[in-house]
């Protein structure tokens, strides 16, 4: 009988984990998307706020120091991760969905854009070792007032 409440209970503990922590990833990605979306898209003063978030909170650092940001949905990252720090440490992809429309306003020419964030949860468990579990956010949609917008990387500001 004590073996299999202490089971129950492990298993509640590990689930409780899980949803925490991934709800500390949710929270990351809507943390980058906000301050995307003050600045009026991924720029210097957007990445500088994200960095010093991600410190604040103590975010993981890229155990590798290299570009672990992949293609998405046919997307390529504009924000990408390297060793030299030219850019951050910090594991967080940014992808730009440049001509993002519904079906509704198809029909009407308008043109928006948004941004998407991956950011990875590290769990480190003793039998199994690490790994890591990626979090994936689309942020909304944004009006995009100049046609001639086109972002393809950071730009400082």
């Amino acid at each position: 009988m004590y073996s299999m409440v202490f089971l129950f209970i492990a298993i509640v503990l590990l689930l409780l984990t899980a949803t925490i922590s991934y709800y500390k990833g949710f929270k990351v990605n809507s943390r980058i998307l906000l301050s995307i979306n003050k600045y009026a898209g991924y720029n210097g003063l957007s990445k500088k706020e994200i960095e010093d978030y991600l410190s604040s909170i103590g975010y993981t650092v890229s155990p590798s120091g290299q570009e672990e940001c992949g293609e998405r949905k046919g997307l390529k990252p504009i924000k990408a991760i390297n060793a030299s720090g030219s850019d951050t440490n910090y594991l967080y992809c940014v992808y730009y969905h440049e001509n993002d429309v519904s079906k509704v306003n198809k029909d009407k020419g308008e043109n928006y854009y948004s941004y998407s964030v991956v950011s990875y949860i590290y769990v480190d468990l003793p039998i199994v070792g690490k790994f890591k579990v990626p979090v994936y956010t689309k942020g909304e949609r944004m009006y995009n007032f100049n046609d001639g917008q086109r972002q393809k990387g950071v730009t400082e500001a």
